[in-house]
This record gives C-alpha cells, sequence and structure tokens, in this order.
C-alpha cells in the first residue's frame, strides 16, 4: 500500500442573500481570479446528477408520503443538491485554492422553507434537514450571505435583465418576500452550525463593490491539508 499523499483542498463557500443582493455579481467577480472555481446545483456534471439522482430516491419517497403530494420541483432540488455535494468530494477539485458555490445546500434549504411544500417548514421534515444539514457542515467550510437596504433589493429585481417574478409587485409584496428568506436562512445556517464550525460572513452590497467584497474573500487562507491514499 503506498504511503499517503497529503493535499490541499480547497476552501469552499457558499454564496446567500435575498433576491437582487448581489450574488451573480460577486461570484463573476470571483470567477476571474486564478484558482478559484465558481460553481452550482445547476452546474454538475451529468454523471453526478444521475447518480444525486439514484442516492435521492430513499429519502424523496419518504418526503412525498409525508406531503402525500409528488413534489416534482422539490425533488428536482434536492436530487441536485446531493449531485452537487457528490461533485464537491472529487479529488480534482485540490487545484483550486477556493470553490465557490452560488445557489447549494443553504440556497436549496432555504428555498424549501419559502417556496417549497409546507412539509419542509414543520416537524415532519426535522430529521431530514438535520441529517442534510450534517453532511454539508462536514463540506463547507464557510458562507458569505450577501444582502442590501429593501430598497436597493427592490430596484435590482426591478431592473435587472433576467425578468424575477417579484419584478412588477409592489414594495411590500418585495420586502415580504426577501425577509421570508433572510429567516429561512437563519434558521439553515443555525442547523449547520448544531453540526460543525461554519464561518459566516456578512457583506452589504449597497455599501461595497463586489471588488471589495472578493477582497475581503481571498484574503482566508486555503483549508487545512488532508490525507489521500491511493492503492
Amino acid at each position: 500500500m503506498e504511503s499517503p499523499v497529503t493535499q490541499t483542498r480547497p476552501r469552499i463557500i457558499e454564496l446567500i442573500g435575498p433576491a437582487g443582493a448581489g450574488k451573480s455579481a460577486v461570484a463573476a467577480r470571483l470567477a476571474r481570479e486564478p484558482g478559484v472555481l465558481c460553481t452550482s446545483m445547476w452546474q454538475v456534471p451529468l454523471t453526478e446528477l444521475a447518480w444525486g439522482t439514484v442516492q435521492s430516491v430513499p429519502s424523496s419517497l419518504g418526503l412525498m408520503r409525508r406531503a402525500r403530494a409528488p413534489l416534482p420541483r422539490e425533488v428536482r432540488h434536492i436530487a441536485r443538491m446531493r449531485a452537487l455535494l457528490n461533485y464537491l468530494d472529487r479529488d480534482a477539485l485540490a487545484r483550486y485554492r477556493l470553490v465557490v458555490v452560488d445557489e447549494g445546500a443553504v440556497y436549496t434549504l432555504a428555498w424549501l422553507r419559502v417556496i417549497g411544500h409546507r412539509i419542509f417548514a414543520d416537524a415532519r421534515t426535522a430529521a431530514w434537514r438535520r441529517y442534510v444539514a450534517g453532511l454539508w457542515a462536514a463540506t463547507l467550510d464557510g458562507v458569505v450571505r450577501l444582502d442590501a437596504s429593501d430598497e436597493a433589493l427592490a430596484h435590482r429585481i426591478r431592473t435587472r435583465a433576467k425578468e424575477h417574478v417579484l419584478a412588477t409587485a409592489h414594495d411590500a409584496e418585495v420586502r415580504a418576500f426577501c425577509d421570508r428568506y433572510r429567516d429561512a436562512f437563519v434558521e439553515v445556517l443555525a442547523a449547520l452550525g448544531q453540526s460543525g464550525t461554519i464561518a459566516i460572513r456578512d457583506f452589504r452590497t449597497d455599501q461595497m463593490t463586489p471588488g471589495q467584497i472578493v477582497a475581503n474573500i481571498l484574503e482566508v487562507p486555503a483549508s487545512p491539508a488532508r490525507e489521500l491514499v491511493h492503492g
């Protein structure tokens, strides 16, 4: 058997924030940095998606039984979340110093609470949520939470190139929608914190530029080395 090979794993962080917070702008700026990989659950390879779908079948069936509904959108999100978890465990990612996830597990668990079936916000899925939080607490090194004033978010939502469902909504509706996501993020991050130590950093995109935020993110050193045993 060959001796262990010590290899530095990349730091893995997820960008979160309500609609209009500026995640895409920060992710695009990070993607231009050397040694940085930006990805999301919508960009996982098809092989990982296929395997993630198979792995999520038992839990998805259990969730559908509890909901007494087919849950098509929720099941797709859960499968992609699992596929992303598998993808982030690839040794090939060791060549990066930082992996940035835009729309990953924190986003998905929050989305399930805000948009998904009501079972994802009550006791019927508590054990499943704790299980998923445990998996991701062992994978994520940090979370970068972006936000801005309600006025700034509403303006960005209404003027963004890709039309948002709330583009024509009143200010009160936009504020309520963003607040639901803020609350959901707090719940999800608390669950992750119960299973591990996740560094959470907050930035205001109405007070800092994407470049300034990226500079702050890159100041943090890489994750500790890990042993990879071949043979």
